[in-house]
């Protein structure tokens, strides 16, 4: 699948998928796009903990039970080192979303399907549950968990804009 057909395939899989297993070897190449994703200053913030089965994904469910994940068969969780600010500028939010946009898309160029799922860990109290399930160290933040695998049926898509309602030349346009 070359490039534009893979951003034109991706989206949000908000539905169940089906329980076939992801391949460690997939799941590291997609880890690895995410890595490949340019940092601030190079401070390389981001941190994945590849969650390669059910059982290792289950108690991430059981704090925040979504249908994104409910029947995800492996997922790869975002996080971020807030110490690996080198400069007075922190890249921290910005490093994290070009490694997750990134992972989506290899993701979407291996078959797989995914959703960019954030909102459960919003709350502090599930944020630090979830810190402690996967054992990172004080001080980190869980950013983004990405449930990948195979569709169970064609996911609902949600419509885009019009590109030329989106897009300016020159200047900004109403």
């Amino acid at each position: 699948m070359d490039f534009f057909e893979t951003v034109e395939k991706r989206y949000s899989h908000k539905e169940k998928f089906l329980p076939q297993e992801v391949p460690l070897k997939d799941l590291e190449l997609i880890a690895k796009a995410g890595l490949a994703a340019p940092t601030g200053n190079n401070s390389q913030y981001v941190r994945l903990v590849i969650l390669p089965d059910r059982a290792s994904l289950q108690p991430l469910c059981d704090i925040a039970p979504t249908d994104g994940m409910s029947t995800a068969p492996a997922a790869i969780a975002v996080l971020t080192d807030p110490s690996a600010q080198k400069y007075q500028w922190n890249f921290e939010v910005e490093d994290y979303a070009a490694a997750a946009a990134q992972m989506l898309l290899a993701a979407t160029s291996l078959g797989y399907v995914s959703l960019w799922l954030d909102s459960p860990y919003f709350d502090e109290a599930k944020q630090k549950e979830a810190l402690k399930i996967l054992g990172a160290p004080e001080g980190y933040h869980l950013r983004v968990v990405l449930p990948v695998g195979l569709p169970d049926g064609i996911g609902s898509r949600r419509e885009k804009m019009p590109f030329n309602e989106r897009v300016f030349y020159k200047k900004f346009a109403t």
